[in-house]
């Protein structure tokens, strides 16, 4: 007897069972202030049915659970979910996050979250669990649906003595911590969404607000901080120096998150005012949807030669774009049928006040979601009409830029303006200091470097947010905490805002050339030597490097490894971090006893730049996405022309992007092609796509210094970040003020 999937549909049986008993008592309360007591007996009696139905449901899906966590620490390999994320030399935390490691674990997990809130809910529901709970039902149905197709309990047809083991890349703390918070905020999301269709059809639209705030709320503080953490994760991991890639599947979650914080500025301005009814109970249905699609688009494998985090299809494409679809009527329909509920309050026009700087917020913050959809889902969008194709990193920046500097601004005048009151006359003098400091601020900044008049005018909004929010905070915290969330989580958007141009604008990057105890300098105050690999129990093994700063001596232990299975190399990072910047070094390669190739010379190249090695000209021309496109990894080429005044060719050397690391296979041409003499070796060591610059190593020219037989080198590339805690910091800011916020929201909300 298969207990996980005995359990599994158990808890269907028992959703199902819910569902019905929800919706049958949903018809009785329409007739309820006519309800005799009979009648009023019966329908309580159902409603305790269907609690008692979600209970044993969300206790079968926790037996579930459970039972997996049973397979993968006992090491049951004869399950396939179980071989393929686990195997018995993994440490038991990691073990542990083998539970979330594959697509059918981690809609196991999505589920059970959804099921513990939902025993929530019905505890703090009140008028709207019937309905809520009906909607919640169906959702929670369509998850079981999805495990039984895709289940994490399949047995395999002969017991391994081990499994394959967890993805090296997921080997990471935060790893352990990033997937579970995020699909919290995922799951969270369902409850704005049930109760904005409850509320709806029980024409209960100021309880709407009242009851959604507080998930709205809790699901825009841990979707946030299970992206936020991602982002950390990428930065010390995966060695490519940044944290955010706009990779499909990453823009995924961004988007329902910046909507749902849309939602959080509707409800805000909906219990001041009472506007916004409409837009709210649209942000609350298209968050959800919003999540579906990001679930669609990592699982369904169409992002497959577009995202290195794209998993593969598992077959369930149609019960995904069923659920879309269920869902979008669920909440539409009830929308279409009750229109005309909606009592109208419109926005006051009439003056500046903080009604229309928080709808303009609310309209910037839809357009950022809107163009980063369309970015997201080009490759669906040119598939439709040709041939697939995905926009340019430089999308995602120039398209957002504008409407940051727009947000800044917004952030700066809004904490100075009251609930459609006028407020012209003493608005410039309260911003005074504000717009004071940031202008100095600037000035500042442009005598360190950043010189660029859309990154300063970009700085000068960050800054003119940040002083203004600082201002707000200092008054009302003498006041005690209640009304700090909002000036706290702004002060933390603004430093974010500061930190991303700062660190990206003034960082200093070289690629460093490190022969076994021979000292070489960087940024002429780092003194570097190269001490040795030291071989690790777990295969992850560490570069020794001893670095020398005046005075200051410490060791930096990057770490450069193949998997253990598939033979890909894989680069962690060794990250120094300071008050001012981080030092950051990323392995590149490292040679042993190598007398065949010459010492290696690289090269590093912008898209459209020219660059001469060895008396040869080489012109990046542009990438091959997905070049000799099959069935394995997403590959990505550089198309090179390579010319010394007689001849040129046209080369592209390709490299891998697996799940687990990039892997580059050597391309060779010829110095002189005619008599095939001095054949050069050049392999495609790095892609950054932010700058949209590669590193080629080129091996096999004459004049090179050789190695010596006892020789040994490793190729770093060594990175100083200035000011990258900035960004930590202000997520850190944002989420604390979220929660403020959230704290005193679960209490009773005062009329205003």
């Amino acid at each position: 007897m298969n207990i996980g999937i005995l359990a599994s549909i158990l808890a269907l049986t028992f959703t199902l069972t819910s569902t019905l008993y929800y919706l049958l008592a949903t018809r009785d309360d329409t007739q309820s202030k006519s309800m005799k007591l009979q009648e009023l007996s019966n329908f309580q009696n159902k409603i305790r049915i269907g609690r008692l139905c979600f209970y044993f449901s969300t206790f079968m899906i926790l037996v579930a659970g459970f039972y997996l966590y049973y397979l993968i620490i006992n090491h049951r390999f004869e399950y396939s979910y179980v071989y393929r994320y686990s195997s018995k030399d993994l440490p038991f935390g990691y073990l542990i996050s083998t539970f979330w490691a594959g697509q059918e674990g981690s809609f196991l997990l999505w589920t059970m979250f959804i099921s513990l809130m939902g025993v929530i809910f019905i505890r703090v529901a009140q008028e709207f669990e019937y309905w809520g709970m009906a909607v919640v039902n169906i959702i929670q149905g369509f998850f079981l649906l999805i495990l039984l197709k895709a289940t994490p309990f399949e047995v395999a047809g002969q017991i391994p003595s081990d499994g394959a083991g967890l993805n090296p890349l997921l080997q990471n703390p935060w790893m352990v911590i990033h997937p579970p918070v995020l699909f919290i905020g995922y799951a969270a999301i369902t409850f704005p969404f049930a109760i904005a269709v409850a509320a709806i059809i029980k024409k209960e639209q100021q309880q709407f607000m009242k009851k959604s705030l507080p998930w709205a709320l809790f699901s825009s503080i841990t979707l946030g901080a299970g992206i936020i953490l991602g982002g950390f994760w990428a930065y010390v991991t995966l060695g490519w120096g940044g944290y955010w890639g706009w990779d499909p599947v990453e823009n995924s979650s961004l988007i329902p998150w910046i909507t749902i914080i849309a939602l959080v500025h509707g409800l805000i301005v909906q219990n001041r005012t009472g506007s916004l009814k409409r837009s709210n109970y649209f942000l609350a249905v298209s968050s959800f949807v919003l999540v579906l699609y990001a679930t669609f688009l990592t699982r369904s494998g169409i992002l497959e030669d577009f995202s290195v985090h794209s998993f593969q299809d598992l077959g369930i494409n149609s019960l995904l774009i069923i659920f879309m679809f269920v869902i979008l009527i669920v909440g539409i329909a009830p929308f279409i049928m009750k229109f005309r509920i909606f009592s109208k309050n419109p926005i006051d026009n009439s003056s500046i006040n903080r009604e229309n700087i928080v709808l303009v917020s609310i309209i910037v913050l839809l357009i950022s979601a809107l163009l980063i959809f369309l970015g997201t889902s080009s490759p669906i969008i040119t598939g439709l009409l040709g041939e697939s194709s995905q926009v340019n990193i430089s999308f995602y920046n120039n398209v957002n830029l504008p409407l940051a500097v727009v947000m800044g601004i917004l952030l700066g005048l809004a904490p100075f303006l009251r609930w459609r009151e006028k407020h012209i006359k003493s608005l410039l003098k309260s911003i005074l200091p504000s717009l004071t400091i940031s202008i100095l601020s600037c000035a500042v900044i442009f005598l360190f470097g950043i010189r660029h008049p859309v990154k300063l005018i970009f700085l000068w909004s960050a800054f003119f947010a940040l002083c203004s929010n600082i201002i707000v905070f200092s008054r009302f915290v003498r006041f005690g905490w209640r009304q700090t969330g909002a000036p706290l989580s702004h002060i933390g958007v603004a430093i974010l805002l500061a930190g991303i141009i700062i660190s990206g604008t003034l960082q200093q990057s070289d690629k460093v050339v490190l022969k076994k105890n021979v000292s070489e300098k960087v940024f002429e105050e780092y003194e570097l030597i190269y001490s040795g690999l030291t071989p690790a129990l777990d295969g992850k093994d560490i570069l020794n490097i001893k670095i020398k700063k005046g005075n200051q001596n410490y060791s930096a232990r990057p770490k450069l490894y193949e998997t253990k299975y598939n033979q890909n190399v894989m680069r962690e990072p060794d990250v120094k971090s300071g008050i001012l910047y981080d030092l950051y070094i990323s392995p590149l390669e490292r040679r042993v006893k190598s007398t065949q190739f010459s010492q290696p010379d690289i090269l590093v190249l912008q898209k459209g730049e020219t660059k001469e090695i060895n008396g040869i000209q080489i012109h990046f021309v542009e990438f091959d996405m997905n070049p000799h496109a099959d069935t394995g990894p997403m590959k990505v080429g550089a198309k090179l022309e390579i010319t010394d005044g007689k001849w040129t060719q046209k080369i592209t050397p390709i490299m891998n992007l697996g799940s687990t690391g990039q892997k580059s296979g050597p391309f060779s041409f010829y110095r002189n092609p005619e008599h095939k003499s001095e054949e050069i070796i050049v392999s495609l060591n790095r892609i950054n796509a932010n700058t949209k610059t590669i590193e080629l190593v080129f091996e096999g020219f004459s004049g090179s210094n050789e190695l010596s037989d006892e020789s040994e080198l490793i190729i770093l590339d060594v990175s100083k970040k200035p000011f990258i805690n900035m960004v930590w910091l202000g997520t850190i800011f944002i989420v604390v003020g979220t929660v403020v916020a959230l704290f005193f929201r679960i209490r009773p909300m005062e009329s205003n």
